[in-house]
């Protein structure tokens, strides 16, 4: 029963996603990087099987282009959450956080925060973009 709730609750929360953001580009995003992160756990290059979806963001993480708070948070959940220390976090956080340019494209579609969660455990940390953007930064580089 939860399996088919589960699957509903993805559908609505992807349609909420094309109508919110006027585009695919959202669900196309998800969509590839569930397919990354299952082909490296099947291939044993990652030890924790982790799912993206968009869920809420964290209000203090706002900037200018983020969506409403409820839509604003990319959010990556460990399916194999037992024994896991803060340090696991942070290393399935660098598969987002290590490209500035794709942290500026998900803050374009309006996310604002980068959610790391176990399934089971809910224990997990959040990340502000704008921190790992640096947008400022980049802006006075690139004049």
């Amino acid at each position: 029963m939860s399996g088919i709730i589960s699957k509903i609750t993805t559908l609505l929360n992807r349609v909420v996603d094309v109508l919110s953001s006027g585009s695919l580009e959202r669900v196309r995003i998800i969509k590839e990087f569930n397919i990354v992160f299952q082909e490296a756990y099947q291939s044993g290059d990652i030890d924790r099987l982790c799912s993206v979806t968009t869920g809420p963001g964290n209000p203090d993480f706002r900037h200018e282009l983020s969506t409403f708070y409820i839509r604003s948070g990319f959010k990556i959940t460990i399916h194999n959450d037992s024994k896991m220390v803060d340090n696991d976090y942070y290393e399935i956080s660098r598969y987002v956080i290590e490209s500035a340019p794709f942290v500026r494209q998900l803050m374009a579609l309006g996310y604002d925060t980068l959610k790391i969660v176990g399934k089971n455990t809910m224990i997990g940390i959040q990340i502000p973009l704008k921190e790992i953007a640096n947008l400022h930064a980049y802006m006075l580089n690139n004049r």
